[in-house]
């Protein structure tokens, strides 16, 4: 039974057939293929937030010799240790980026890049791992490994510094505004008590119509108009201060 070959491994590898059978259409999750002494790493190029979760595939297949081959990039085991570096470069990136962050939009924005960035590197020391403990002789999978758990354990602190950060501005944003708020009760409490303070008296003094105010001021009544409406904005504005009160 002839075995179709996956579009995705290179023709000129001459790998197992059980990988050809093993991969479909896409490359799927980061994993480790090992069949007849072969070694086929399937991991994913360093992700970003705009990727949509469309990952990039990269192949590493190490043969019987020990020889390493790659794919799209070629380089062998030099292409896998850039492989790591690219992860590791924007580990960095980041990092210094949570460093300076100050608004909780900064921090989101870092979070978006830093979220499937740790999931993707986690995947890829599990393949690591499982490589190393396959090929225990290979001093570079161990190497390459060791790389790979301090790019996971600094992505990792990255997540949580920027989440922490962000968490902090929010709450700190909330109390300003709590405080804010209540700012502007006090001041609104004020000025109602000044429009109910002088609302009788400006009722009062209405009546006096648009008279000249030299010649309301001239009447003895306007005194006592005043006298009235200050006393009745005295009263109105205990009651209505008590009423609040027990509200």
């Amino acid at each position: 039974m002839e075995i179709k070959r996956s579009r995705l491994i290179p023709k000129i590898w001459a790998v197992p057939d059980a990988f050809h059978q093993r991969l479909g259409h896409n490359a799927g999750r980061q994993r480790l293929m090992d069949e007849d002494g072969h070694l086929l790493l399937i991991l994913h190029q360093a992700p970003k937030a705009s990727d949509d979760a469309e990952r990039s595939p990269a192949f590493f297949w190490r043969n019987p010799e020990g020889e390493w081959k790659s794919s799209p990039e070629g380089g062998g085991m030099t292409a896998l240790e850039t492989h790591l570096e690219t992860y590791k470069t924007l580990t960095h990136d980041l990092d210094e980026q949570v460093e300076v962050a100050q608004t909780a939009c900064e921090y989101f924005t870092i979070l978006k890049n830093a979220t499937p960035l740790l999931r993707a590197t986690r995947n890829l020391y599990e393949v690591l791992q499982k490589a190393r403990e396959a090929r225990k002789s290979d001093r570079k999978l161990l190497v390459l490994r060791d790389e790979a758990v301090e790019i996971e354990r600094t992505i990792d602190l990255v997540h949580s510094d920027a989440r922490d950060g962000m968490e902090f501005v929010i709450a700190e944003n909330a109390a300003e505004q709590a405080k804010l708020s209540h700012q502007t009760t006090l001041e609104s409490r004020r000025l109602n008590r000044l429009v109910t303070f002088f609302f009788p008296l400006a009722t009062l003094i209405s009546l006096f119509g648009m008279n000249d105010p030299k010649e309301i001021l001239k009447t003895h009544s306007v005194w006592w108009v005043v006298g009235i409406g200050i006393l009745l904005g005295l009263v109105l504005g205990f009651v209505v201060g008590n009423r609040k009160n027990g509200d």
